[in-house]
């Protein structure tokens, strides 16, 4: 059911119904509304990842005929070279592989750090350590090419109920989840001298979790931020 329909239920329910208030029934329309504009941004945000990887068939379609294998070459051995000194990055810091994750994507790398790293709990303000962090993984970054960095913010299942979390993020994880994403790529722009118009950023809240929201683990695995590096493959040639 699309979230312009459900959104239609909702207010044809609450019309119906002449007990509720009219403080209830604003609620329940913002809340209708943020579900509708989720929906609507996280639509967004997958063309956006489908054109993206559009773009990145095209460039290496492009890279084709008899240098394919060259390149091909030099962009893997380049590719590994940076991870491994990534690795060395990461076991320098401090932090576990559980805190921070390198990933190995398609087209790139990424990174995977868990909340507790970057920020104080229900906050979305990045902690002096980790600011430290993004600013060693901006330069690294930056000793390369990209054509793109996703910054995407992760939250477990659990409901926002503090009352003073709630005051600051009144739409829950979602909201929470965005501001630091946004943060994140504030500190590597800012901090770090990455470009900012390369930079896409996106709150998912709960919805893509890495492990099971039944056990505090997987919780906190699920409340992470992520840095994917989408590079050029033909930079240079």
């Amino acid at each position: 059911m699309s979230s312009y329909r459900i959104f239609g239920i909702v207010l044809a329910c609450l019309t119906a119904t002449s007990c509720v208030s009219q403080e209830k029934y604003d609620e329940a329309v913002t809340t209708a509304q943020m579900y509708q504009r989720s929906a609507h941004d996280n639509a967004e945000y997958i063309a956006q990842l489908q054109g993206e990887n559009a773009s990145l068939k095209m460039a290496m379609d492009k890279s084709g005929g008899m240098h394919e294998g060259v390149i091909d070459a030099a962009y893997t051995a380049d590719i590994d070279e940076r991870l491994a000194s990534l690795q060395k990055l990461l076991a320098g810091s401090g932090y576990s592989k559980d805190e921070v994750t390198l990933l190995d994507i398609e087209g790139g790398y990424g990174f995977s750090m868990s909340a507790s790293v970057l920020f104080p709990s229900g906050s979305a303000q990045v902690s002096s350590d980790g600011q430290e962090l993004l600013v060693q993984m901006a330069k690294s970054i930056g000793t390369g090419s990209y054509e793109r960095l996703w910054i995407r913010g992760h939250s477990d299942s659990d409901k926002v109920t503090k009352p003073a979390t709630l005051k600051l993020y009144p739409h829950g994880n979602l909201q929470l989840s965005a501001d630091r994403a946004l943060e994140v790529a504030t500190v590597l722009f800012a901090k770090g001298g990455l470009d900012k118009l390369k930079m896409a950023i996106a709150g998912l809240g709960s919805s893509l979790p890495v492990a099971s929201n039944e056990s505090p683990e997987g919780k906190s695995a699920n409340r992470r931020v992520e840095i994917f590096v989408i590079e050029n493959p033909t930079e240079g040639e």
